[in-house]
């Protein structure tokens, strides 16, 4: 199977393909409507004894721009209907919102195997929809990328399967997520939008001639079947560009559960009981058919024709799973109410034992862990979610404790410094969410470092519940908290941009950026600010540090590049901001290029610290590569974790910051 970066390399090249077949798929409606029109001219000429013809360049110049501007218009339509991503697409199939502190036990179950899921796969915690009038055993991921993504399940797949069954369904569609299917789903939703519009034009205009037969109404019927005839066929041919590309996407993203859960009895198991349940994975919502590609399942019913079916026949899925299967269903019923999920999670194996020095194949390894979740992950994620305390697990559900947890994250161990930072908080946000700070606080004081990035990750579904005015005062916040030492340690950093990236478009959406960047030259200066950052961070020695910084330069094998081991001054917090900004535009291949160059930086002096885990972490989310949690570094004893500190404008610091959470 191919690593992360080449996934999503491929899915970029599958976008080009999908608009030249799109592009075919216009030009042959366009040549139909032209066609229609031409026969009308033919026909109406030979009535009146004129010379016939069948090419009009004006009917073809005037039909060519009013079909063009049809279907370009409803396919803007749709992207403007699909603006906020995944949510939209759920709320369009009547989809309602499953809170973070739900009390439902199944729904609860859901959540919880969802949060281990993304601390896992090291992307943002997705917001959980629930279909609860389907029935159906189904599911979809959607979304522009990591930070919109939403899962969205039915009702029936929360009421009929195990924890293992639902935890086989979310790898699945956390693999759509890695894998970039998402995107390029929502992509072909809005393009093929305006194909198949026009026959649902035509689809009108007949059903509207069934209440009107006047003057004029054989005409009108005549254009409307044409249009529908015309409709059918680019009906036709989205099937067939949909089709092109999602089945493979469905075997690949049942792969890389499997790889992840290492369970395929999980995965199998949700898709035996489809086969046994009467429903299967259909949905009744009528615009479930324009979305059919986007299911875990079939959600329409089969088409006359094998090559129109979005998915996989179901007993090849299983048998790739099971080769066993002898074809046989079970019989479907409801499952018994969940039992506290706390219990369940206690029983996971322990943590796999860290490792203390790092080969060349060490390094590679940790690089072909980006976007590649394994076993081992989950079963860290699994353990972090059962040890922390009850009341912050709450707390990252809730939208205003949820702030309370990132001002937390940003105390300082300095009394004075602390003392300051509650007055900001006072200040800005009022005694309410100070006194929360307060209680939450004793909670994050024995928290292992490698616990904190994962807080910020739980907290996020509910920050997305803030309005405009709440997110802009937790900003503020969040940096007078950061700047109350007058220094921006590695991890304000991190929490800072991560906070950003992740919260910023769902309050103030922007436009989608496309890869611009295919050189490593393209991108030298801002590469070398990131590796002379990221080698101070883990060297205190000047010298050390250029030495880690030539050795991760090495790994970028662009003979024409020049790099440069950049002054601190060189390497600000803004400075660091605006290069990550521009290697978020650069294709995969750089960005694993890159990715290399960092890990080979810290493992230069065979010692990984938590402050380069961090910036790493950062790092990797920033340009759109998810980081699973990091398995194999040396955890410090608690209070004695270091903290590499810079601020604008100098040389980046690594003093100890003893007692800070």
């Amino acid at each position: 199977m191919n690593d992360f970066f080449a996934r999503q390399e491929n899915a970029r090249r599958n976008t080009g393909r999908l608009l030249f077949l799109f592009a075919l798929a216009v030009i042959a409606v366009v040549l139909g409507v032209y066609l229609v029109v031409a026969l009308s001219l033919w026909f109406h000429e030979f009535k009146h004894g004129r010379s016939a013809s069948l090419w009009h360049a004006q009917a073809f110049f005037w039909s060519s721009a009013v079909s063009l501007s049809f279907i370009a218009a409803i396919s803007i339509w749709k992207m403007m209907e699909l603006r906020e991503g995944g949510a939209a697409l759920a709320k369009a199939l009547g989809a309602r919102l499953v809170i973070p502190q739900t009390n439902e036990p199944r729904e609860r179950l859901l959540r919880n195997v969802m949060e281990e899921m993304a601390i896992a796969s090291g992307i943002p915690v997705p917001d959980l929809y629930l279909m609860e009038h389907e029935r159906g055993i189904n599911a979809f991921a959607a979304g522009f990328g990591t930070s919109d993504a939403v899962i969205c399940v039915t009702r029936g797949a929360v009421e009929l399967l195990s924890r293992d069954e639902l935890q086989g369904v979310m790898a699945h569609e956390f693999s759509h997520i890695l894998n970039g299917d998402i995107l390029l789903n929502l992509r072909l939703l809005c393009w093929l939008g305006g194909i198949q519009a026009v026959g649902q034009t035509g689809r009108a205009m007949l059903e509207g001639m069934r209440h009107n037969r006047g003057r004029g109404g054989g005409a009108i019927l005549l254009a409307g079947f044409a249009l529908y005839t015309i409709g059918y066929l680019g009906h036709f041919l989205a099937q067939l560009i949909k089709c092109a590309v999602s089945r493979q996407r469905e075997y690949l993203a049942d792969a890389s559960a499997v790889q992840f859960s290492r369970n395929p009895g999980g995965l199998a198991g949700a898709l035996k009981k489809i086969g046994g349940l009467a429903t299967g994975s259909q949905l009744v919502h009528p615009r479930s058919g324009e979305m059919s590609h986007m299911f875990f399942s079939n959600g329409i019913s089969d088409a006359w024709l094998a090559a129109l079916d979005t998915h996989p026949p179901l007993k090849e899925r299983i048998r790739l799973l099971e080769p066993r299967f002898n074809g046989i269903y079970p019989k479907v019923t409801p499952l018994p109410v969940p039992v506290e999920e706390a219990k369940h999670l206690l029983k996971r194996p322990p943590q796999p034992k860290p490792v203390q020095e790092y080969s060349g194949a060490a390094v590679n390894a940790l690089l072909n862990s980006v976007g590649e979740p394994m076993q081992q992950h989950l079963d860290l994620a699994g353990r972090l979610l059962s040890e922390l305390p009850a009341p912050l697990l709450a707390a990252t559900h809730d939208p205003v404790a949820a702030r309370a947890v990132i001002y937390c994250l940003l105390l300082n161990s300095d009394q004075e410094t602390r003392k300051r930072q509650m007055e900001a908080v006072a200040t800005l946000e009022g005694d309410h969410l100070a006194q929360e700070v307060t209680r939450i606080a004793p909670d994050l004081q024995f928290l292992p470092p490698q616990a904190r990035l994962p807080l910020l990750d739980l907290s996020l579904p509910a920050l997305r519940r803030l309005n405009a005015e709440e997110f802009a005062r937790l900003q503020k916040t969040a940096d007078a908290l950061a700047a109350a030492d007058r220094r921006l340690s590695v991890f304000e950093l991190a929490l800072r941009h991560l906070m950003q990236r992740h919260l910023q478009p769902h309050f103030f959406p922007s436009p989608l950026r496309t890869v611009q960047i295919y050189g490593v030259r393209g991108v030298q200066k801002e590469c070398s600010c990131i590796l002379s950052t990221m080698a101070r961070v883990g060297n205190k020695d000047e010298g050390a540090a250029a030495e880690a910084f030539a050795k991760g330069v090495c790994l970028l094998n662009e003979p024409k590049a020049e790099f440069a081991f950049l002054p601190g001054a060189e390497c600000s917090s803004k400075a660091l901001t605006a290069a990550l900004s521009a290697l978020d535009g650069a294709s995969p291949l750089i960005k694993r290029k890159l990715l290399g160059a960092c890990l080979e930086c810290m493992v230069h002096d065979q010692v990984v610290n938590v402050d380069e885990v961090e910036l790493f972490r950062a790092v990797a989310d920033a340009i759109g590569c998810p980081v699973p949690p990091w398995l194999s570094f040396p955890v410090p004893p608690a209070g004695t974790a270091l903290q590499a500190q810079f601020s604008p404008g100098a040389e980046p610091r690594s003093d100890s910051a003893a007692g800070e959470p």
